[in-house]
Protein backbone atom coordinates (compact mmCIF):
# COMPACT_ATOMS: atom_id res chain seq x y z
CA UNK A 1 0.00 0.00 0.00
CA UNK A 2 1.67 3.79 -0.83
CA UNK A 3 1.28 6.61 1.03
CA UNK A 4 -0.25 9.88 -0.27
CA UNK A 5 2.74 10.74 -1.79
CA UNK A 6 2.73 9.14 -4.79
CA UNK A 7 -0.12 7.46 -6.91
CA UNK A 8 -1.45 3.82 -6.28
CA UNK A 9 -0.80 1.42 -9.14
CA UNK A 10 -4.76 1.52 -9.79
CA UNK A 11 -4.36 5.25 -10.68
CA UNK A 12 -1.35 5.03 -13.19
CA UNK A 13 -2.89 2.35 -14.77
CA UNK A 14 -6.07 4.32 -14.94
CA UNK A 15 -4.23 7.30 -16.25
CA UNK A 16 -2.27 5.56 -19.03
CA UNK A 17 -5.31 4.28 -20.38
CA UNK A 18 -7.71 8.19 -20.50
CA UNK A 19 -4.12 9.25 -21.93
CA UNK A 20 -3.75 6.46 -24.68
CA UNK A 21 -7.51 5.29 -25.53
CA UNK A 22 -5.90 1.91 -25.01
CA UNK A 23 -6.89 -0.89 -22.18
CA UNK A 24 -5.00 -3.90 -23.50
CA UNK A 25 -1.92 -4.03 -21.31
CA UNK A 26 -0.08 -7.27 -23.08
CA UNK A 27 0.76 -10.46 -21.35
CA UNK A 28 3.35 -10.72 -18.67
CA UNK A 29 3.65 -9.60 -15.26
CA UNK A 30 4.08 -5.68 -14.55
CA UNK A 31 1.64 -4.84 -11.29
CA UNK A 32 3.55 -6.34 -8.84
CA UNK A 33 6.80 -5.12 -10.01
CA UNK A 34 5.06 -1.50 -9.96
CA UNK A 35 3.15 -1.86 -6.52
CA UNK A 36 6.52 -2.31 -4.60
CA UNK A 37 8.55 0.03 -6.65
CA UNK A 38 6.20 2.64 -5.02
CA UNK A 39 6.04 0.94 -1.89
CA UNK A 40 9.64 1.29 -1.53
CA UNK A 41 9.75 4.98 -2.42
CA UNK A 42 7.32 5.69 -0.78
CA UNK A 43 9.21 4.33 2.44
CA UNK A 44 12.50 4.61 1.22
CA UNK A 45 13.13 7.31 -1.12
CA UNK A 46 15.03 10.68 -0.22
CA UNK A 47 13.76 12.86 -3.43
CA UNK A 48 12.58 16.39 -3.24
CA UNK A 49 9.45 16.87 -4.43
CA UNK A 50 9.91 19.03 -7.03
CA UNK A 51 11.10 15.70 -8.92
CA UNK A 52 7.36 13.84 -8.42
CA UNK A 53 6.18 14.38 -11.41
CA UNK A 54 9.17 13.37 -13.47
CA UNK A 55 9.71 10.60 -11.90
CA UNK A 56 5.90 9.57 -11.68
CA UNK A 57 6.17 10.74 -15.33
CA UNK A 58 8.25 8.12 -16.33
CA UNK A 59 6.31 5.23 -14.77
CA UNK A 60 3.23 6.31 -16.35
CA UNK A 61 5.12 6.46 -19.98
CA UNK A 62 6.15 2.98 -19.90
CA UNK A 63 2.50 2.07 -19.24
CA UNK A 64 1.70 4.06 -22.34
CA UNK A 65 4.16 1.82 -24.30
CA UNK A 66 2.63 -1.49 -23.32
CA UNK A 67 -0.82 -0.43 -24.66
CA UNK A 68 1.06 1.13 -27.81
CA UNK A 69 2.86 -2.12 -28.04
CA UNK A 70 -0.43 -4.50 -27.64
CA UNK A 71 -2.13 -2.00 -30.08
CA UNK A 72 0.92 -2.32 -32.83
CA UNK A 73 1.02 -6.36 -32.54
CA UNK A 74 -2.86 -6.07 -32.87
CA UNK A 75 -2.76 -4.01 -35.79
CA UNK A 76 0.04 -5.76 -37.39
CA UNK A 77 -0.12 -9.36 -35.73
CA UNK A 78 2.76 -10.72 -38.73
CA UNK A 79 5.09 -8.81 -35.91
CA UNK A 80 5.04 -11.82 -33.99
CA UNK A 81 7.05 -14.13 -36.78
CA UNK A 82 10.12 -11.83 -37.20
CA UNK A 83 12.71 -13.65 -36.38
CA UNK A 84 15.43 -12.96 -33.11
CA UNK A 85 18.66 -14.10 -34.02
CA UNK A 86 21.16 -14.55 -30.84
CA UNK A 87 21.83 -12.47 -29.25
CA UNK A 88 25.38 -11.95 -28.06
CA UNK A 89 25.17 -10.72 -24.47
CA UNK A 90 27.66 -8.23 -22.48
CA UNK A 91 27.41 -8.54 -19.17
CA UNK A 92 29.24 -8.35 -15.72
CA UNK A 93 29.68 -6.00 -13.39
CA UNK A 94 29.48 -2.23 -13.91
CA UNK A 95 32.63 -0.63 -14.77
CA UNK A 96 34.47 -3.36 -16.30
CA UNK A 97 34.29 -2.58 -19.80
CA UNK A 98 30.72 -3.72 -21.20
CA UNK A 99 30.13 -0.08 -22.13
CA UNK A 100 33.47 0.00 -23.81
CA UNK A 101 33.28 -3.50 -25.79
CA UNK A 102 29.34 -2.85 -26.54
CA UNK A 103 29.93 0.47 -28.47
CA UNK A 104 33.27 -1.22 -30.32
CA UNK A 105 31.14 -4.47 -31.00
CA UNK A 106 27.86 -2.13 -32.38
CA UNK A 107 30.27 -0.99 -35.03
CA UNK A 108 29.83 -3.86 -36.82
CA UNK A 109 27.21 -3.94 -39.61
CA UNK A 110 26.10 -7.61 -38.80
CA UNK A 111 25.14 -6.86 -35.31
CA UNK A 112 21.43 -4.93 -34.36
CA UNK A 113 22.11 -3.06 -31.32
CA UNK A 114 19.35 -2.43 -29.28
CA UNK A 115 19.63 1.20 -29.27
CA UNK A 116 18.48 4.00 -26.40
CA UNK A 117 16.53 6.00 -28.31
CA UNK A 118 14.32 3.28 -29.80
CA UNK A 119 13.82 2.06 -26.39
CA UNK A 120 12.21 5.34 -24.76
CA UNK A 121 8.96 5.00 -26.87
CA UNK A 122 9.10 1.70 -28.98
CA UNK A 123 5.85 2.07 -31.21
CA UNK A 124 6.29 2.73 -34.07
CA UNK A 125 8.91 1.09 -34.73
CA UNK A 126 11.85 2.55 -36.71
CA UNK A 127 12.09 1.86 -39.90
CA UNK A 128 15.38 1.08 -42.38
CA UNK A 129 17.20 4.06 -43.75
CA UNK A 130 15.47 7.21 -42.22
CA UNK A 131 16.83 6.39 -38.48
CA UNK A 132 18.54 9.61 -38.94
CA UNK A 133 15.23 11.62 -39.06
CA UNK A 134 13.71 9.63 -36.78
CA UNK A 135 11.83 12.36 -33.54
CA UNK A 136 13.48 9.74 -31.14
CA UNK A 137 17.13 9.55 -32.50
CA UNK A 138 17.25 13.21 -32.69
CA UNK A 139 15.72 14.10 -29.43
CA UNK A 140 18.42 11.88 -27.97
CA UNK A 141 20.72 13.55 -29.90
CA UNK A 142 20.13 16.90 -28.67
CA UNK A 143 20.54 15.35 -24.95
CA UNK A 144 23.55 14.05 -26.08
CA UNK A 145 25.00 17.03 -27.05
CA UNK A 146 24.00 18.75 -23.47
CA UNK A 147 25.95 16.71 -21.96
CA UNK A 148 28.40 18.12 -19.48
CA UNK A 149 32.42 17.41 -19.32
CA UNK A 150 32.04 15.64 -15.72
CA UNK A 151 29.45 13.40 -17.47
CA UNK A 152 31.40 12.41 -20.35
CA UNK A 153 34.63 11.72 -18.32
CA UNK A 154 32.09 8.98 -16.11
CA UNK A 155 30.44 7.07 -19.20
CA UNK A 156 30.66 7.24 -22.70
CA UNK A 157 27.26 7.34 -24.73
CA UNK A 158 27.06 6.37 -28.33
CA UNK A 159 23.67 7.52 -29.99
CA UNK A 160 23.58 4.76 -32.13
CA UNK A 161 25.41 1.62 -29.85
CA UNK A 162 23.62 -0.71 -28.05
CA UNK A 163 22.56 -0.03 -24.33
CA UNK A 164 20.93 -1.07 -21.56
CA UNK A 165 17.45 -2.13 -21.67
CA UNK A 166 16.76 -0.15 -18.60
CA UNK A 167 13.72 0.84 -20.58
CA UNK A 168 12.23 -2.49 -21.72
CA UNK A 169 12.60 -3.97 -18.47
CA UNK A 170 11.04 -0.89 -16.85
CA UNK A 171 7.89 -1.29 -19.42
CA UNK A 172 7.39 -4.62 -16.81
CA UNK A 173 8.49 -2.99 -13.98
CA UNK A 174 11.37 -5.67 -13.46
CA UNK A 175 14.46 -2.89 -13.55
CA UNK A 176 16.87 -3.10 -11.87
CA UNK A 177 16.02 0.85 -11.25
CA UNK A 178 19.52 2.18 -10.16
CA UNK A 179 18.54 5.34 -10.70
CA UNK A 180 15.91 5.62 -7.87
CA UNK A 181 16.52 5.12 -4.07
CA UNK A 182 14.64 2.39 -3.72
CA UNK A 183 16.67 -0.28 -1.83
CA UNK A 184 13.69 -2.48 -1.04
CA UNK A 185 12.31 -2.94 -4.15
CA UNK A 186 15.78 -4.02 -5.11
CA UNK A 187 15.59 -6.62 -2.28
CA UNK A 188 12.71 -7.90 -4.28
CA UNK A 189 14.18 -7.46 -7.53
CA UNK A 190 17.00 -9.71 -7.03
CA UNK A 191 14.82 -12.85 -5.91
CA UNK A 192 12.14 -11.97 -8.36
CA UNK A 193 10.90 -14.13 -11.49
CA UNK A 194 12.04 -12.30 -14.51
CA UNK A 195 10.90 -14.98 -16.75
CA UNK A 196 7.61 -13.15 -18.11
CA UNK A 197 9.49 -10.29 -17.96
CA UNK A 198 12.43 -11.83 -20.37
CA UNK A 199 9.21 -12.93 -22.62
CA UNK A 200 8.02 -9.97 -22.92
CA UNK A 201 11.39 -8.31 -23.67
CA UNK A 202 11.25 -10.51 -26.74
CA UNK A 203 8.25 -9.03 -27.92
CA UNK A 204 9.79 -5.61 -27.99
CA UNK A 205 12.72 -6.48 -29.14
CA UNK A 206 10.54 -8.12 -32.35
CA UNK A 207 8.49 -4.65 -32.63
CA UNK A 208 12.05 -2.89 -33.08
CA UNK A 209 13.39 -5.28 -35.57
CA UNK A 210 10.37 -5.51 -37.71
CA UNK A 211 11.09 -2.92 -40.07
CA UNK A 212 15.00 -2.41 -39.00
CA UNK A 213 17.50 -5.20 -39.98
CA UNK A 214 19.51 -7.21 -39.75
CA UNK A 215 18.43 -9.80 -37.09
CA UNK A 216 21.55 -10.76 -35.43
CA UNK A 217 21.01 -8.74 -31.91
CA UNK A 218 23.87 -7.53 -29.33
CA UNK A 219 22.50 -7.04 -26.22
CA UNK A 220 24.51 -5.16 -23.00
CA UNK A 221 23.20 -4.66 -20.04
CA UNK A 222 25.64 -5.58 -16.39
CA UNK A 223 22.39 -6.13 -14.61
CA UNK A 224 21.47 -9.26 -16.82
CA UNK A 225 24.08 -10.92 -14.49
CA UNK A 226 21.30 -11.28 -11.69
CA UNK A 227 19.00 -13.44 -13.81
CA UNK A 228 20.85 -14.99 -16.40
CA UNK A 229 18.88 -18.36 -16.74
CA UNK A 230 15.02 -16.08 -17.21
CA UNK A 231 17.14 -14.46 -20.18
CA UNK A 232 18.55 -17.70 -21.57
CA UNK A 233 14.89 -19.44 -21.28
CA UNK A 234 13.62 -16.68 -23.58
CA UNK A 235 16.18 -16.21 -25.60
CA UNK A 236 17.64 -19.83 -26.42
CA UNK A 237 20.36 -18.96 -28.55
CA UNK A 238 21.84 -16.49 -26.45
CA UNK A 239 25.67 -16.26 -25.85
CA UNK A 240 27.58 -14.64 -23.29
CA UNK A 241 30.46 -12.67 -23.16
CA UNK A 242 31.08 -11.57 -19.62
CA UNK A 243 33.46 -9.16 -18.65
CA UNK A 244 35.94 -8.94 -15.25
CA UNK A 245 37.76 -6.02 -13.51
CA UNK A 246 39.23 -5.38 -9.84
CA UNK A 247 36.00 -5.03 -7.73
CA UNK A 248 37.90 -1.95 -5.58
CA UNK A 249 37.88 -0.26 -8.63
CA UNK A 250 34.56 -0.93 -9.60
CA UNK A 251 32.39 -0.95 -7.10
CA UNK A 252 33.45 2.77 -5.92
CA UNK A 253 33.37 4.00 -9.96
CA UNK A 254 29.98 2.97 -9.83
CA UNK A 255 28.26 3.85 -6.88
CA UNK A 256 30.13 7.66 -7.96
CA UNK A 257 28.13 7.34 -10.98
CA UNK A 258 24.87 6.10 -9.49
CA UNK A 259 24.94 9.01 -6.90
CA UNK A 260 25.16 11.65 -10.02
CA UNK A 261 22.24 9.98 -11.69
CA UNK A 262 19.84 9.84 -9.20
CA UNK A 263 17.20 13.04 -9.07
CA UNK A 264 18.25 15.63 -6.41
CA UNK A 265 17.14 14.81 -2.56
CA UNK A 266 15.66 16.54 -0.44
CA UNK A 267 18.03 17.46 2.07
CA UNK A 268 22.25 15.59 2.12
CA UNK A 269 21.73 11.72 0.66
CA UNK A 270 23.39 9.48 2.84
CA UNK A 271 26.12 8.24 0.20
CA UNK A 272 28.09 5.85 2.53
CA UNK A 273 24.60 3.96 3.13
CA UNK A 274 24.53 4.25 -0.59
CA UNK A 275 28.18 2.83 -1.05
CA UNK A 276 27.48 0.24 1.78
CA UNK A 277 24.12 -1.27 -0.37
CA UNK A 278 25.45 -0.92 -3.94
CA UNK A 279 28.76 -3.01 -2.96
CA UNK A 280 25.97 -5.64 -1.47
CA UNK A 281 23.73 -5.91 -4.12
CA UNK A 282 26.49 -5.70 -6.85
CA UNK A 283 28.23 -8.77 -4.66
CA UNK A 284 24.50 -10.63 -4.74
CA UNK A 285 24.63 -10.40 -8.50
CA UNK A 286 27.67 -11.93 -9.07
CA UNK A 287 26.93 -14.76 -6.77
CA UNK A 288 23.66 -14.95 -9.34
CA UNK A 289 25.69 -14.96 -12.27
CA UNK A 290 28.36 -17.62 -11.13
CA UNK A 291 25.54 -20.17 -10.03
CA UNK A 292 22.81 -19.25 -13.14
CA UNK A 293 25.77 -20.04 -15.99
CA UNK A 294 27.02 -23.22 -14.68
CA UNK A 295 23.33 -24.31 -14.91
CA UNK A 296 22.99 -22.80 -18.32
CA UNK A 297 26.52 -24.09 -19.40
CA UNK A 298 30.02 -22.72 -19.42
CA UNK A 299 30.38 -23.38 -22.89
CA UNK A 300 28.00 -20.36 -23.29
CA UNK A 301 30.19 -18.26 -21.76
CA UNK A 302 33.32 -16.08 -22.80
CA UNK A 303 35.17 -14.08 -20.16
CA UNK A 304 36.83 -10.93 -21.14
CA UNK A 305 39.03 -8.87 -18.33
CA UNK A 306 39.37 -5.35 -18.70
CA UNK A 307 43.07 -5.41 -18.82
CA UNK A 308 43.00 -7.43 -21.88
CA UNK A 309 40.47 -4.93 -23.51
CA UNK A 310 42.54 -1.89 -22.48
CA UNK A 311 45.53 -3.76 -23.32
CA UNK A 312 45.14 -5.83 -26.09
CA UNK A 313 42.23 -4.48 -28.08
CA UNK A 314 43.27 -6.06 -31.41
CA UNK A 315 43.84 -9.56 -30.15
CA UNK A 316 40.89 -9.47 -27.43
CA UNK A 317 38.50 -8.84 -30.25
CA UNK A 318 39.68 -11.33 -32.93
CA UNK A 319 39.37 -13.59 -29.52
CA UNK A 320 35.54 -12.69 -29.05
CA UNK A 321 34.70 -13.35 -32.92
CA UNK A 322 36.63 -16.69 -32.67
CA UNK A 323 34.68 -17.86 -30.06
CA UNK A 324 31.25 -16.36 -31.70
CA UNK A 325 32.13 -17.87 -35.34
CA UNK A 326 31.62 -14.46 -36.86
CA UNK A 327 33.25 -12.90 -39.20
CA UNK A 328 35.77 -9.84 -38.33
CA UNK A 329 36.50 -8.30 -41.76
CA UNK A 330 39.48 -5.69 -41.99
CA UNK A 331 37.39 -2.77 -42.41
CA UNK A 332 35.56 -3.66 -39.71
CA UNK A 333 38.53 -4.42 -37.54
CA UNK A 334 40.07 -1.16 -38.42
CA UNK A 335 36.99 0.78 -37.43
CA UNK A 336 36.48 -1.03 -33.82
CA UNK A 337 40.12 -0.45 -33.26
CA UNK A 338 40.45 3.28 -33.94
CA UNK A 339 37.10 4.16 -31.83
CA UNK A 340 39.16 2.21 -29.03
CA UNK A 341 41.88 4.25 -29.43
CA UNK A 342 39.61 7.57 -29.86
CA UNK A 343 38.05 6.28 -26.47
CA UNK A 344 40.69 4.76 -24.32
CA UNK A 345 40.74 5.40 -20.78
CA UNK A 346 41.19 9.55 -19.39
CA UNK A 347 40.25 10.41 -23.27
CA UNK A 348 37.52 12.46 -22.26
CA UNK A 349 38.59 13.70 -18.86
CA UNK A 350 39.43 11.85 -15.60
CA UNK A 351 36.18 10.71 -13.51
CA UNK A 352 37.11 11.81 -9.75
CA UNK A 353 36.09 10.21 -6.80
CA UNK A 354 37.14 8.04 -3.71
CA UNK A 355 36.16 5.06 -2.05
CA UNK A 356 36.40 6.45 1.18
CA UNK A 357 33.74 9.12 0.21
CA UNK A 358 30.92 5.99 0.08
CA UNK A 359 32.15 4.10 3.24
CA UNK A 360 34.32 2.08 1.42
CA UNK A 361 37.33 0.82 1.36
CA UNK A 362 39.84 -1.13 -1.28
CA UNK A 363 40.62 -4.28 1.46
CA UNK A 364 36.83 -4.73 2.37
CA UNK A 365 36.01 -4.61 -1.48
CA UNK A 366 38.46 -7.04 -2.53
CA UNK A 367 38.11 -9.37 1.23
CA UNK A 368 33.81 -8.99 0.00
CA UNK A 369 34.36 -10.49 -3.50
CA UNK A 370 37.49 -12.70 -2.94
CA UNK A 371 35.31 -15.82 -4.41
CA UNK A 372 34.93 -13.81 -7.22
CA UNK A 373 38.49 -12.51 -7.77
CA UNK A 374 39.74 -16.19 -6.94
CA UNK A 375 36.91 -17.82 -9.66
CA UNK A 376 37.91 -15.58 -12.50
CA UNK A 377 41.66 -14.66 -11.61
CA UNK A 378 40.68 -11.32 -11.97
CA UNK A 379 43.94 -8.93 -11.29
CA UNK A 380 43.87 -6.54 -7.95
CA UNK A 381 45.49 -2.97 -9.42
CA UNK A 382 46.96 -0.53 -7.68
Amino acid sequence: MTGSRYPSADRLLEEAVDQSGLTNFGPGDFREGLEVLLDSLERDGDLHPDTDPEVVGDFRRRLVNRLELEAWYTEYPEVDTVGVRGPVDINGLPRTGTTALADMLSLDPQFRSLRGWEQTRPVPPPRAGDEANDPRRRAFEAMHATRSDADRSMHIMEIDATMEDTEILGMSFHGQQMMLPVPSYRDWWREADLTETYCHHRRVVKLLGSQCPPDLWLFKAPHHKFHLESLAAAYPDVRFVMTHRDPAKVVPSYTSIVSSIMPPAEGARDLQSLGREISDHLRIGMEHAIAERARIGEDRFLDVHHRDLVGEPAATIRRIYGWLGLDLTPEVERTILAWQEANRMGAQGTHRYTAEQFGLTAEQLRADYDFYIRRFDVAVED
